[in-house]
């Protein structure tokens, strides 16, 4: 594969997708000839079978109950792949100063897109990034050196992130009586944190 390959393909593609973003870093980590393909063939890469599929379902549904942590918030552009609209609806959603779902920012060539963006104070954020999983796994130490990444693309973009946090179900919530949640949507996600760079 020549040297500049993912820096000037073929064929050309859409604005978003020269940008370097999470998902495309942790294509690059699994394999080199991945993250090519998602840049110059994406219609190569297999679609996700049932199993993996269930997986992101499982993360989306998780990703809705972490939202309730941070209610009144925003959902950035819904279900739309349209970078530019999420890019415009993210910038004009921080002056709101409301929790952000998916809020959406690029900067000196990378692209991230924050679970959650929460309001810290007057002028800061806290970046939280939620896993389906009930503890830190080794792929997460990746996924938080993205997520500094992610803090210098946000405060490149001109955001202040106080910190970035991890958060995941906790395997230790017991249902009762007394918590006053329902055992059917009771996920309670342990928070874990990591100093922003800035």
């Amino acid at each position: 594969m020549p040297e500049n390959a993912l820096l000037a393909p073929e064929n050309p593609v859409q604005s978003a997708e020269r940008f370097i973003s999470k998902s495309k870093y942790l294509f690059g980590l699994q394999c080199p000839k991945l993250i090519w393909h998602a840049y110059n063939a994406k219609h190569l890469i297999p679609r996700p079978d049932a199993q993996q599929q269930a997986i992101f379902d499982q993360g989306h549904e998780v990703g809705a109950l972490a939202r309730q942590l941070f209610p009144g918030g925003i959902e950035i552009a819904g279900s739309s792949d349209d970078s530019d609209a999420i890019l415009a609806e993210s910038n004009h959603a921080l002056g709101q100063h409301r929790p952000l779902y998916e809020a959406a920012f690029t900067f000196d060539g990378g692209y991230a897109r924050a679970d959650t963006l929460n309001p810290a104070g007057t002028d800061r954020w806290d970046l939280i990034e939620v896993k389906s999983t009930t503890s830190v796994k080794d792929v997460h130490l990746h996924d938080l050196a993205f997520q500094s990444f992610q803090s210098f693309v946000l405060t490149g973009g001109g955001l202040r992130i106080r910190r970035c946090l991890l958060a995941h179900i906790n395997p230790n919530f017991e249902c009762s009586e007394t918590t006053g949640l329902q055992c059917s949507c009771a996920v309670v996600l342990a928070v874990q944190c990591f100093p922003a760079i800035n």
